[in-house]
Formats: C-alpha cells, sequence, structure tokens
C-alpha cells in the first residue's frame, strides 16, 4: 500500500484490506477458472469471505452504518 494511504490507516485497516483482497483475489480465480471448484475449496471461501468481512467491519466500523 502505498505510504500516503499507511499513513492515515491503522495497521489493523492495513491488515484486513490485504486480507480482504487476498481472500477475493483467490475466490475470484476459482470462480472464474475452467476447473471446477471441490467442495473443500468452496468450504475455505467460505470461511474466507466470511473472515474478512468480520475482520473489515471491526476494522472500519462506519461500513455497517449504510447496510
Amino acid at each position: 500500500m502505498s505510504k500516503e494511504y499507511n499513513d492515515s490507516l491503522t495497521p489493523d485497516q492495513v491488515d484486513a484490506i490485504t486480507h480482504a483482497w487476498l481472500d477475493l483475489s483467490a475466490t475470484s480465480e476459482m470462480l472464474n477458472g475452467d476447473s471446477p471448484i471441490d467442495r473443500r475449496a468452496w468450504q475455505e471461501m467460505s470461511v474466507a469471505t466470511k473472515d474478512s468481512v468480520e475482520e473489515l467491519e471491526t476494522a472500519f466500523p462506519f461500513l455497517m452504518e449504510g447496510v
């Protein structure tokens, strides 16, 4: 992340964004790939996305205001 953004975000916020990006990238690769997705991969995506949502909501409480 660029230094400009890093100066205004907490370490927890940077971690939450990074983890969510990694989870979304992996999920996108699985969903848009040519290979079928096995049950284990679905379970991993389910856990990863749930964890990312919780981490983002903790790091950025305002996300829950508009939902």
